[in-house]
């Protein structure tokens, strides 16, 4: 059993491996990752030109924790394997999954910890993707969660292996006692409130009693999921580029092109590759009703998390939710603006006057920028009459979420441009005692 587990290892390793790229183990000291950093061990032995490391996070949630980081990095020097810690300050909110928590810390601390190339190795075995399989169901997931957890996965532009899926803790404990391992045992790991730890110590064993390989056919039913999920997402993605207009917009008039089912999908996808949390089934149910045949002048909008869906003349828009109350901001001749939303505000000094639109500004002139002032009237340098500002958003299908953010520049106190957009005209004609300023706005406010 031993061998045979290496020489799964190896080969798993070889095949996902990309020399001379570094390979690491995340490391807790528990007994699968003792027998990962083991496998890493001999495997550096057999071929060394490897470099290999062990990364080791110190959650300090037991009173055992600094005991535990001392252990993995005695375990590192015995082996000869390179061995790295970090400490996590957790603080954790009302109503927040501190499994969650830790493990989005543990993460960061990885990355933190590794080259951007690296390759890290994670010791989650076949009871591991059976515990997670039963979670999905018991949260009612589709095809992606009953994919499980990923052989080959990125996260935090870190790349992550776990080749030790197809094998069943037993076999590592089996392992452990051949080669004589010294491993910890976490005494969270007996609480039943982690819903993990019910499923581990109650209710899988009931599971293997009657159905000894059922994590064999699990993780079977996994790969099908899994396979399955990318067949879906391949066809999803060919048509979210059909309907995508921006990065944060679809066309509904393409999008109903397709069936309800496929709108979904679609729409999971593109929250997906915007890094958005997806919503409950029960929401985007709501988005036809509520969004899309919304009356024409409504402005619907479908809000989770801090996350809104909103419409705007037959497009569909993911919008991050934001309190925005910005105070004014005087321009004392920078060559750029921090925003309170992060964007930059850009001044440019040009003698290039055959630019459009330019503004024009005197030595003295006191500029300003505000927002959220609709009121003030306004005459773009192309434009025959002046408006309120309000109707030219209009006139430009500014959506309504985005004008409180737009920074307007003000020239003593009058409104004299709006970057993106126009210069008023009183302030874009040249003149000898006046500078040209090229105005950009960088970075996404949306």
């Amino acid at each position: 059993m031993s061998d045979s587990l290496y020489s799964s290892f190896e080969s798993s390793l070889i095949a996902t491996w990309r020399p001379p790229q570094p390979i690491v183990v995340a490391y807790s000291g528990g007994l699968d990752s003792t027998v990962l950093l083991h496998l890493l061990a001999s495997f550096k032995q057999r071929h060394p030109n490897a470099v290999v490391s062990a990364a080791h996070i110190h959650h300090g949630l037991s009173a055992n924790a600094d005991s535990w980081l001392i252990h993995c990095q005695k375990q590192c020097e015995r082996l000869a394997v390179p061995f790295a810690a970090r400490h996590l300050v957790l603080q954790r909110s009302p109503r927040q999954s501190l499994e969650a928590l830790a493990r989005k810390g543990r993460y960061q601390a990885l990355a933190e910890l590794t080259d951007e190339d690296a390759l890290i190795l994670l010791g989650q075995h076949q009871d591991d993707q059976l515990e997670t399989l039963l979670l999905q169901l018991k949260r009612g997931a589709g095809p992606k969660g009953l994919s499980g957890m990923g052989v080959d996965t990125t996260h935090c532009q870190r790349r992550y292996a776990r080749l030790l899926l197809n094998h069943s803790r037993a076999a590592l404990a089996d392992y452990a006692a051949c080669h004589q391992l010294d491993w910890i045992e976490d005494e969270s790991n007996q609480n039943p409130a982690y819903e993990r730890n019910f499923l581990r110590n109650a209710v899988i064993p009931l599971l293997r009693e009657r159905w000894p390989s059922i994590g064999t056919t699990v993780s079977r039913s996994a790969r099908l999921c899994a396979q399955q999920q990318a067949l879906l997402d391949e066809v999803a993605q060919q048509r979210l580029k059909l309907v995508r207009v921006a990065a944060d917009c679809l066309d509904l008039q393409s999008l109903a092109d397709y069936s309800w089912a496929w709108q979904q999908q679609i729409i999971r996808l593109w929250l997906q590759e915007m890094a958005v949390p997806a919503p409950s089934e029960q929401l985007l149910h709501r988005l036809p009703t509520e969004l899309f045949n919304a009356r024409e002048d409504a402005q619907p909008c479908i809000q989770w998390d801090n996350w809104q869906f909103r419409r705007f003349r037959q497009r569909l828009y993911i919008v991050r939710s934001q309190c925005w109350q910005p105070e004014p901001i005087n321009w004392l001749g920078e060559g750029a603006l921090l925003l309170p939303d992060q964007r930059v505000m850009e001044f440019d000094l040009t003698e290039d006057t055959t630019e459009c639109p330019l503004l024009y500004l005197h030595q003295t002139d006191r500029v300003q920028i505000r927002f959220g002032e609709f009121s003030h009237r306004f005459t773009p340098a192309d434009a025959l009459h002046s408006k309120p500002l309000k109707q030219w958003f209009k006139f430009w299908s500014v959506p309504p979420w985005l004008r409180d953010k737009l920074p307007l520049v003000f020239v003593n106190d009058r409104l004299a441009a709006v970057p993106g957009y126009a210069v008023d005209q009183a302030f874009s004609q040249p003149q000898q005692d006046k500078s040209a300023w090229r105005l950009n706005l960088a970075g996404s406010g949306k």
